[in-house]
């Protein structure tokens, strides 16, 4: 999916996976390649993380239900764990230098899609696509 920081009208990441699962939240970059610009994970729901296991540093926003920023941290190392960040809904994992190429502050909104079409199956079927709630009540506040 992409993230976009609307506040400052900046692309935050162009290939960000959702990972909505105990285990993917678990696991985050665990086992993966070091992110290149424009990669990510998106970890929901999420209040804290860790990077047991890693050996690359990571760039974290803590978000809230609306998308906005409540907290960075810019390169924050391997074999550590965060805080919980009260009011946190969502976590975004990127490479490092990402906090500040989008020029991301404390209290910027962040909105994100998935720009994949809905299969032809799912137009026939009527089905909606499933994605979190919170997902789309950031573009409804603006």
């Amino acid at each position: 999916m992409r993230i976009e920081n609307r506040t400052r009208k900046t692309l935050v990441g162009t290939r960000v996976d959702l990972a909505s699962t105990w285990w993917g939240r678990f696991k985050g970059f665990i086992g993966r390649q070091e992110p290149i610009p424009g990669e990510g994970i998106l970890l929901w729901p999420c209040n804290a993380v860790h990077t047991y296991g890693m050996s690359f540093d990571l760039d974290i926003l803590f978000l809230d239900d609306r998308g906005r920023v409540l907290e960075m941290i810019r390169s924050f190392a391997p074999w550590k764990k965060t805080s919980r960040v009260p009011g946190a809904r969502y976590v975004l994992e990127g490479p490092p230098g990402m906090i500040e190429e989008s020029q991301t502050e404390v209290g910027d909104l962040l909105t994100w899609w998935d720009p994949a079409p809905r299969t032809v199956s799912d137009r026939i079927l009527n089905r909606k696509r499933t994605e979190p709630q919170p997902l789309t009540a950031a573009r409804e506040t603006e």
